[in-house]
Formats: structure tokens, sequence, C-alpha cells
């Protein structure tokens, strides 16, 4: 089975070993971790914290893969920023515990997640291979709002009201996924 993880409160700091490579990260509450089938880890540190977890058969990434035409193969991911992930996957567990989902609209969030996932996670497109870093589409999203914005003075508040993301959550993102914060992209344009 495939793991999808998101945090449902934060910061908790997280280590993990896969062979002899350590990483460790601060999730915060939002972030999401994938553990892909089949992948192994040989050794982990979690802080107490509370998070939802999903299981995805399979057969349910190859189908979605099967769809859009792209790979099966979803990469391990720990602590990505996706604001789009993490609304389909509270919104199935609110249809999975409130007893008033229908079976259609269940699949339909599934089949969007798997999508989703195999679209932006798969190795060959997966920008959010560094712990806590953004998706493509969200890294887009927010230089696109950034380079539009030039020529006034912005801030990284209106950049994550924009882009729909918490403002600390959004400068470790960026930080992860550019290699500069947010005050030195803006500077250096």
């Amino acid at each position: 089975m495939h793991s999808i993880s998101i945090q449902l409160e934060g910061p908790s700091t997280v280590e993990v070993w896969c062979g002899e490579k350590r990483t460790r990260v601060t999730l915060l509450r939002g972030d999401m971790t994938i553990a892909p089938y089949r992948f192994s880890i040989d050794r982990a540190n979690v802080e107490p914290c509370e998070f939802l977890q999903l299981h995805l058969s399979p057969s349910v990434i190859d189908r979605a893969a099967s769809e859009v035409g792209g790979p099966p193969t979803i990469v391990p991911v720990l602590g990505a920023v996706d604001p789009l992930a993490e609304q389909t996957i509270y919104q199935l567990e609110e249809e999975l515990t409130s007893g008033r989902g229908t079976e259609e609209y269940v699949s339909l969030l599934i089949e969007t997640l798997a999508t989703h996932l195999v679209k932006y996670y798969a190795e060959e497109t997966c920008t959010a291979k560094e712990a806590g870093g953004f998706p493509k589409y969200l890294l887009e999203t927010t230089l696109d709002y950034i380079n539009q914005s030039l020529d006034r003075n912005i801030s990284t508040e209106e950049i994550a009201r924009a882009v729909g993301i918490e403002p600390a959550r959004l400068a470790r993102a960026f930080r992860v996924s550019t290699g500069k914060s947010i005050h030195r992209y803006l500077n250096e344009r």
C-alpha cells in the first residue's frame, strides 16, 4: 500500500533513516509525507504528534497513471507543502467518517488524489524530493505571483495568501525548493 500522511498538529521533529541516509525535518500542521508501496524505512524517530494516514492500493495509483499517461512510480516525500492534496485528504476523511458520503463521491476523491500523486510525485516530475519542499504546480504558482508583482513591494504574508498556505510553511518550502529565502529571491529580482 502507498501511505500518505497529513500532520494534524505541529511542530514535531521527524528523523528517518533509509540505508545510510538520514533525513531530519520539523513537520508543521498540514505537511504531507508519502511512503510509496514497497518503500523501506530502516528506522524512524517521530516526536509525539497526531496525523491522518491514508493507504492507497497500488492498483489505484496504477489506474491513475494509465489514465494520465504518467509513470506509476511514486517517490518518497517527507513534509511536502501541498494544499490541494491536503484538502482532498481532509474531505475524504469527512466523507468517510460523517456517514453522509456517497460511494461515488468517495471514489471520485480517491481517484482525484491518486491522479494528483501520479502527476506531481512521480519519479520524473517530483520537485518536492527534498524534505519540506513544494510540488511543481505550487512552486510555479508562487514564482508566477512573485514575478507578476515585481513592480511593487510584496510581503511573504501577501504571497502566502495568494497561494493559499500559511506564511511560515511558505517560507520554509520556498527555501527548500529554490535554495533561497523569499526575501533574497525578491531582492535579486
